[in-house]
């Protein structure tokens, strides 16, 4: 299973966290490139919800567990 991670920022770079949202159902046999292409989107919309917030990264997870942050 291949699950997609954002890492975002607070504009002063003061305060980073991930998130790893939930795709829907269609996308829950996603391939890398189709993880990868999700990201960008997924990314650019959470961005324009979040004023004052950057995406640092985004990567795509194979057959890691989710685990909750700390």
């Amino acid at each position: 299973m291949i699950s997609l991670v954002l890492t975002y920022c607070l504009a002063t770079g003061a305060d980073c966290h991930d998130e790893r949202p939930l795709l829907p159902e269609q996308e829950a046999s996603l391939t890398v490139m189709s993880c990868a292409v999700a990201g960008q989107q997924i990314g650019a919309e959470w961005v324009a919800e979040h004023p004052g917030w950057l995406l640092q990264r985004y990567r795509c997870e194979i057959d890691r567990p989710k685990t909750r942050d700390t």
